[in-house]
């Protein structure tokens, strides 16, 4: 009687001699090194690695494996920046990867504007607050106790993100000069 195969053994004769294509590799490596990017953007965001952390994981890849990773690392920071002073901690890591070296006037100016805007945001906030509370008084509502909500959105806030997408262009468009 004839020898019963299994499904393994059928699909290993059918894909002997087959591999992925150099450009297949190159695809796949490029989607793992944006994947560990994102994820070491987001675990630094919410604190879980420091940006020395992430420098000294990255530098026990290869050299070619840590250019290509800090790249994708630069352009996920970059890309993910805020448009408040949330985007002070980013620029703490975009400042000790190479790609900073070219573009330190640009995270500098951020870094400015930012700070700037956190001093403005604070004055205006008091100012609504002031307001609301005696918007809310007027209707018998104060107290101590009393934290009125302020409205979300600020008129400074577009101002702002236009700025943030105009410091991202700037920051972009130098990376294909720079080495990564």
């Amino acid at each position: 009687m004839g020898e019963i195969r299994s499904t393994i053994d059928l699909m290993m004769e059918r894909t002997r001699g087959m591999s992925l294509s150099l450009e297949e590799k190159d695809n796949l490596k490029r989607e793992e090194f944006e994947k560990r990017a994102k994820g070491f953007r987001l675990r630094f965001a919410d604190g879980t690695l420091e940006a020395d952390e992430i420098l000294s994981t990255i530098s026990e890849q290869s050299e070619e494996d840590a250019k290509q990773l800090r790249s994708f690392l630069w352009n996920e920071l970059v890309e993910s920046l805020p448009d408040d002073r949330a985007a002070l901690k980013s620029l703490a890591l975009m400042e000790k990867l190479p790609q900073a070296k070219a573009r330190s006037a640009v995270i500098e100016e951020i870094r400015s504007s930012m700070k700037d805007l956190g001093k403005i945001k604070a004055k205006d906030r008091k100012k609504i607050a002031a307001v609301e509370r005696k918007k809310l008084a007027s209707f018998g509502i104060s107290g101590t106790a009393v934290v009125p909500r302020l409205p979300g959105e600020m008129a400074e806030g577009s101002k702002t993100a236009a700025r943030m997408e105009e410091f991202k262009r700037r920051l972009r468009e130098s990376s294909s000069d720079v080495n990564r």
